[in-house]
């Protein structure tokens, strides 16, 4: 028996005029199907074939979410691509099934925090990827591949921020639209300019983009936000701008350079190594502290100060 259900775009309150109709048929042993494009009443779909023991899998393996800074396995096994095609099924529409697909896509929504993690952290890998090719074109004085490859950093690590907002589709090119309806008010008045301007050749622009795209990483680990400093200040702390984020299992968020050298925090430490960028010591401990009240967390300023000691004396924040 055929399972079909309808993905992409669309299905997920985005898409234009333009855009197909993404069908998925979920058979048994159909790897050997090559993807179709049918045309019915002048509208374009395309197919694709999808086993029904290969989901099934998928499924089950995506919603217990266990990556740790000395087992990343479970992304090495979900690629962007593959998480698409789960995000598809769980946001699309089942419009034939034997309660196959139904029992699936419960599966998913009941383990949804878990695969969160995991979606976030594939994004959050992407990005430390990308962070080390920005290096790479530092190194080669290529200005152009500079500007375009801070720019899909930023993105990627936008998609992990909306990912936390519940905004889970995977696709970089709606990442603006999504954006506007999922970001927090407190971000989009203070970032939205960024974000749209992110192309731009301004001098600056690499090192804005790297900056925020930290941020929005921490926001996507911790589930907490802030509004962030972009750029270094002079006389203020500053993060290294070469580390990136990257979400572990419980509650720990991995900090690595694009050297290899890296740093397990608690979500807290992390929260605080991502306000205390560009701020005096008094002014991140006292944001910190309004933070996490915030979330329900009383946390005297004077331990949030010694926390903050211990961050500079590891050398993930300091002085520029």
């Amino acid at each position: 028996m055929s399972r079909i259900y309808l993905g992409g775009a669309p299905t997920a309150g985005l898409g234009s005029p333009m855009s197909d109709i993404d069908l998925f048929v979920v058979r048994a042993d159909c790897e050997s199907l090559p993807p179709a494009q049918l045309e019915f009443e002048g509208e374009r779909a395309d197919v694709e074939y999808l086993d029904l023991e290969q989901l099934r899998r998928d499924v089950q393996e995506s919603t217990v979410f266990r990556v740790t800074n000395t087992d990343f396995s479970q992304t090495a096994r979900f690629s962007r691509n593959r998480l698409d095609v789960l995000t598809r099924f769980l946001l699309g529409e089942v419009v034939v099934d034997d309660g196959e697909l139904a029992a699936l896509r419960q599966r998913l929504a009941d383990n949804m925090p878990d695969y969160k993690r995991l979606l976030m952290t594939r994004h959050a890998i992407d990005a430390h990827n990308l962070n080390e090719d920005i290096c790479g074109a530092i190194l080669n004085g290529d200005a152009p591949a500079m500007r375009y490859l801070s720019q899909e950093y930023l993105h990627r690590a936008t998609e992990a921020y909306l990912c936390m907002r519940d905004d889970l589709y995977v696709n970089t090119k709606w990442v603006w639209a999504r954006w506007r309806r999922s970001a927090s008010e407190l971000l989009k008045a203070s970032l939205t300019e960024v974000i749209d301007h992110a192309y731009t050749a301004e001098d600056d622009a690499v090192g804005r983009n790297r900056f925020l795209a930290q941020d929005l990483l921490v926001m996507a680990a911790t589930g907490l936000e802030y509004v962030p400093v972009l750029g270094a200040v002079p006389g203020h702390h500053s993060r290294r701008i070469d580390v990136s984020v990257i979400p572990m299992k419980g509650s720990g968020v991995l900090i690595e350079s694009v050297r290899g050298e890296s740093v397990l925090l608690s979500w807290q430490g992390a929260l605080l190594w991502g306000i205390s960028h560009g701020r005096p010591k008094d002014e991140a401990v006292h944001l910190m502290g309004g933070v996490l009240a915030s979330a329900g967390l009383q946390v005297g300023e004077d331990e949030i100060a010694a926390y903050h000691a211990s961050l500079v004396d590891v050398g993930v924040i300091g002085l520029p």
